[in-house]
């Protein structure tokens, strides 16, 4: 502060200097991460003294918040973009749901493990998270200044720190595409990838100078005001996550630079922030708030100066809205750059941006996503290169992921047992522009499933797809909800369909599929039923997936509808009393044609942070069916399981069989801490509605409450649940993901 009282009154002595020399203020955000964001509390507290800042420089998030203020945001503008945003989303290893395309959404993270190999051996990165969100909203943000390369000529010429990851060299970004700069700024080496820019490639600055002062000074600033949010090296028992350590790790070599750093900052701002780490993401909010304190109690010191600064060089006050206003652009041309195996009629295709089309930030990040959602791109980035007059040249660098994935998973099921899954998955399978998989759960129900699918059309929004599937299940057979037989099931199917899917979350499609039916009874004295049956089905389909997670959803909706004609029924079925075969008619078999519709409805409604209402509808319909347990629905089980099964809390899986049934659900999600949930429900079901069975309409009741775990194993849920036509309590557990 003593700096700042010599220039001030050096400038008061000399007033013929002071009118020609206004000395220049410097602005320094350091790194830390999550923390950064109280960065955003001292912004708005030099806006509203008026202070106008001249350079500024900043480290990892210090280099977010300070090049979005250095284009033109005020701090009030980024505060509310802060609180906006999902950081958790942004800083995840995983793309969000939301971005999958619906053919992928199925299979999209449902593994514990997944190994990426790249001819025959596995493939390692630079780092586990991409940041294709994080890149797309920069973006977005730095939309207005996309023309401009040089970040002298921003509205507060700026500069930010990152480090050369070959050689450990400090290297100061002043230029070229400002998104990128901020990426490779805050590339935590290990956690990001790192980014290349030139020929080099970049990680995280604060390894080296996590508090650039020295850069303002540098840049020609004389007062300069440093905020920083590092505490210094942390005790053990303070470093949490991942993120935590490696910031530890950067900071030893980062001590020597910021001894420098510390004595020729004017204003220096120690952010008290215990309690927070790098990873504290989930409490942006607070960390804002902690910032805003920390900006009240300086604003007297930054009133003074703005006022001395003013009095001594009268000019103009600052422009209260420094962001350039820019129209959309005309795409003149669009260049890829970094295909390898993919094709890029694919690439064009899936994007869909047309040369001499006009588009806006907004379009272009749908566009990107679009291709994005297919999985075949690790990372896609883009900028512009201008040619004048509102037109530019989109220019888009992809990294493909690596074209063979081997992945694992555990499930535990009190239906199913425990099972080992293990999916392969292959891009560009045969041909270009395709994918397919092989699922394989091994256990003592064990099952199957594999998929070939291919992109056709000119938007590549239509495909062909071939599956198979196979499930060997035990099949309880009951009575007044009484177990009185045990069957095993055998089932398998092959298809072929088309495609079209509307955009991401919505797709249709028609199709035939052979099937395989087998139930086999264990010795009883009740009537059995015996045998195999094979048939064809056609059918069509409708499917909606807007759900924003895997695991316990927040928001969205999911929407399965199918419906066709099963015909061309090949039955070698028996039945039998006491080990005498019964005639088929005796209890009214019949394997003509009948019609078959399926519909399964699960709505997700946000009431507030940790609170969702959970709507759930099911039905199912056989139409003049004549047959017994060889395509019943089944009802019961608290997860989506097993085909033509019908969730019911209240009943096992299969308590009942019929050929028709309509049932509702209704549940209230609360997430007691963090990735820990209750949810209570209540279901109601009528079945038998075109039955054989007397009487009619028959319904059921059920309740239960489970109690939940978001692991990278999957969900952990143990329920507790009751029906009142069964009277009895009954425990579920299912843990991890599901085949």
């Amino acid at each position: 502060m003593w700096r700042i009282i010599l220039i001030l009154l050096f400038a008061g002595l000399h007033p013929y200097i002071t009118l020609a020399q206004r000395p220049g203020v410097g602005l320094t955000l350091s790194g830390g991460g999550a923390k950064g964001l109280a960065h955003i509390g001292i912004l708005q507290a030099i806006d509203s003294a008026g202070l106008k800042i001249d350079y500024i420089t900043g480290t990892s998030m210090g280099s977010i918040v300070g090049g979005l203020y250095a284009i033109g945001y005020s701090g009030d503008s980024i505060e509310a973009m802060a609180r906006k945003l999902n950081w958790n989303e942004l800083f995840s290893n995983q793309p969000v749901l939301d971005d999958i395309s619906y053919e992928e959404k199925a299979e999209y993270n449902r593994y514990m493990i997944e190994i990426p190999f790249e001819y025959g051996k596995p493939k390692l990165t630079s780092g586990v998270i991409s940041g294709e969100q994080l890149w797309l909203e920069l973006a977005r943000m730095c939309w207005p200044v996309r023309d401009v390369k040089d970040f002298s000529k921003f509205s507060i010429p700026f500069k930010c720190i990152a480090t050369d990851v070959a050689t450990g060299e400090i290297v100061t970004l002043d230029g070229g595409e400002l998104v990128s700069c901020m990426r490779a700024s805050m590339a935590i080496p290990s956690v990001f990838t790192a980014v290349k820019i030139g020929s080099r490639k970049l990680v995280d600055g604060g390894v080296v100078r996590n508090f650039p002062t020295i850069t303002a000074r540098d840049m020609g600033a004389k007062i300069i005001i440093g905020s920083n949010v590092s505490g210094g090296l942390r005790p053990a028992e303070e470093l949490v996550t991942p993120i935590d350590i490696l910031y530890q790790l950067g900071f030893y070599k980062d001590a020597q630079d910021f001894v420098k750093a510390r004595k020729i900052t004017d204003v220096y701002i120690h952010h008290e922030l215990k309690g927070y780490g790098a990873a504290s993401f989930g409490s942006v909010d607070s960390i804002l708030e902690e910032g805003k304190r920390k900006g009240r109690e300086l604003y007297p010191v930054f009133k003074h100066l703005a006022d001395s600064l003013n009095a001594l060089y009268p000019e103009a006050p600052p422009v209260a809205d420094r962001l350039p206003q820019v129209p959309d652009i005309e795409i003149v041309d669009v260049k890829v750059k970094g295909l390898l195996h993919s094709d890029e009629k694919f690439f064009r295709g899936r994007l869909g941006l047309q040369p001499g089309g006009c588009y806006s930030p907004d379009k272009i990040r749908e566009a990107i996503l679009n291709v994005y959602g297919t999985r075949f791109y690790k990372q896609i980035t883009y900028h512009m290169n201008p040619l004048g007059y509102g037109r530019s040249e989109l220019e888009i660098d992809v990294e493909e992921t690596p074209l063979t994935y081997v992945k694992l998973g555990l499930h535990y099921n009190t239906f199913t047992n425990v099972s080992a899954i293990v999916n392969i998955t292959q891009r560009n399978f045969i041909v270009p522009n395709s994918r397919a998989f092989v699922t394989v759960a091994i256990s003592e129900n064990p099952r199957l499933r594999a998929e070939y699918f291919k992109y056709l059309g000119r938007k590549r929004n239509v495909g062909f797809g071939l599956g198979a599937y196979y499930e060997n299940d035990p099949l309880n057979y009951y009575d007044n909800f009484k177990k009185i037989q045990e069957y095993r099931s055998k089932y398998a199917n092959v298809d072929v369909h088309m495609q079209f899917m509307l955009n991401r979350v919505m797709a249709l499609g028609v199709g035939t599929r052979w099937e395989y039916i087998r139930v086999k009874p264990k010795l009883s004295p009740y009537v059995e039923l015996d045998g195999n049956n094979k048939q064809y089905q056609s059918f069509f389909y409708y499917g909606l997936n807007t759900v924003d997670r895997k695991l316990y959803p927040t928001r969205g909706a999911q929407i399965q509808l199918e419906g066709g004609v099963v015909y061309g029924q090949n039955p070698d079925i028996r039945l039998r009393e006491m080990g005498e075969d019964l005639p088929l008619d005796s209890l009214g078999y019949n394997f003509n044609d009948y019609q078959r519709l399926t519909l399964k409805m699960n709505y997700y409604f946000p009431l507030s942070r940790k609170s969702t209402l959970n709507l759930n509808g099911y039905a199912g319909f056989n139409f003049n069916y004549d047959l017994e347990l060889l395509n019943d629905f089944m009802i019961g089980g608290v997860t989506d399981f097993s085909r033509n099964q019908i969730p019911f809390a209240g009943l096992y899986d299969g308590e009942i069989n019929t050929s028709s049934v309509a049932a509702i659900q209704l549940g209230w999600q609360y997430e007691l801490l963090r990735n820990v949930f209750v949810i209570p429900r209540a279901n109601a079901a009528v079945y038998d509605l075109n039955g054989k069975a007397s009487p009619k309409y028959q319904y059921v009741t059920g309740y239960g409450i489970t109690a939940g775990f978001a692991s990278r194993l999957g969900p952990m849920e143990a329920t507790i649940m009751y029906s009142d036509q069964a009277r009895y309590l009954k425990g579920y557990v299912n843990l991890g993901f599901h085949f």
